[in-house]
């Protein structure tokens, strides 16, 4: 129960501090796109129902549903080009984290890659249509076992806009409606509710390439969470290099998920490729994904391959620092062992 409070609390104030950054966002110039945009954040909370194999117990998410998407425009197919959409159209390919509040014995959540229809309505009303491949973990108990059950599955989301640009360009009310289908586990639907922003192309937090390719140095540290009852948190930190190309990054990184006293006591090093998405001059967020070659002491100090999936949400404080809070998950892919990190830190760029 503690680990769901933690959980909850944490990714509450992640949605509720990426809405104001939101609403904050009304100074960002217009770049080449359809209304001048070609950008998209959105943060909502909701509430909705699992059902299918494996439920038991009561089946409501518990107002805990959320979701965090953002993503670029993409002309798919040449459609914009070649004038099959009409004017105010678009395509846009997003990354979505996606929790699934917590139901009895089915705490799930994942992240999705979703290629997104706009169509606009009216002047003040948009519909979008998305699809596409969701990679969730499941903490429940089968057969009398406890596990974090990792399954590739497909995320479907409709959603309304009722557009304010009234009192922001591009800003809008996101009414969504999210159905989740993963074979050989439950099906679950929510309705979600929460804020979005249009933004320009031209306001790019990540350096640009230059003759000398710039470096982060990073520091940062927080709490690491085994994805298994029992565990409680523990201090965990990291280390990590990172270089920009353009909207694109890759990092380094050296982490010590600290010791769980049941489960994990895990270090290693994480390679990550990154999409970066600017929301302001300032502020920019950030999907990353990557190989994660660790050693667990409480496995025998075994070394195997995991992956690293991380949202990262950056501030930047000039031209040379930043600061940056990030959710991340180390998947094991054997249904156990999985972990949350969430962190805060500080990067400091090198000119090499």
């Amino acid at each position: 129960m503690k680990t769901i409070k933690v959980r909850s609390v944490v990714l509450a104030c992640a949605l509720f501090g990426l809405a104001h950054v939101l609403c904050q966002a009304a100074d960002v110039s217009p770049a080449t796109g359809i209304d001048g945009f070609n950008g998209y954040a959105a943060a909502s909370l909701g509430n909705g129902i699992i059902y299918g194999l494996g439920t038991t117990g009561q089946k409501p998410m518990r107002w805990r549903a959320a979701e965090i998407r953002f993503g670029q425009d993409v002309d798919l197919f040449g459609l914009r080009s070649s004038g099959y959409l009409s004017q105010g159209d678009t395509t846009r390919l997003d990354v979505v984290y996606y929790n699934e509040g917590h139901p009895d014995n089915n705490h799930r959540d994942g992240y999705a890659l979703q290629m997104v229809f706009r169509k606009k309505l009216q002047p003040h009303l948009d519909l979008e249509l998305g699809g596409g491949p969701y990679f969730s973990m499941n903490r429940s108990t089968i057969n009398g076992t406890e596990l974090d059950d990792g399954r590739m599955g497909a995320l479907l989301s409709v959603a309304l806009l009722a557009r304010l640009d009234q009192y922001s360009p591009g800003l809008s009310i996101r009414i969504g409606y999210n159905h989740a289908v993963v074979p050989g586990a439950p099906s679950s639907d929510a309705l979600l509710v929460g804020i979005g922003k249009e933004f320009g192309g031209g306001q790019a937090s990540a350096p640009d390439l230059t003759e000398r390719l710039p470096v982060w140095l990073s520091a940062s540290g927080g709490f690491a969470q085994t994805n298994q009852s029992g565990p409680g948190k523990r201090f965990s930190y990291a280390l990590d290099a990172k270089t920009y190309f353009g909207q694109w990054a890759a990092s380094v990184s050296g982490i010590e998920e600290g010791d769980d006293g049941v489960r994990v006591n895990r270090r290693g090093i994480a390679a990550q490729g990154w999409y970066v998405q600017p929301i302001t001059e300032n502020w920019s967020l950030s999907a990353g994904a990557g190989p994660y070659l660790a050693t667990n002491k409480r496995q025998s100090d075994s070394t195997t391959l995991n992956g690293l999936f991380t949202i990262q949400l950056d501030r930047n404080l000039g031209k040379n620092w930043k600061v940056f809070g990030s959710f991340g998950r180390a998947v094991t892919f054997t249904n156990k062992n999985d972990a949350d990190l969430m962190t805060v830190g500080l990067s400091r760029r090198f000119d090499f």
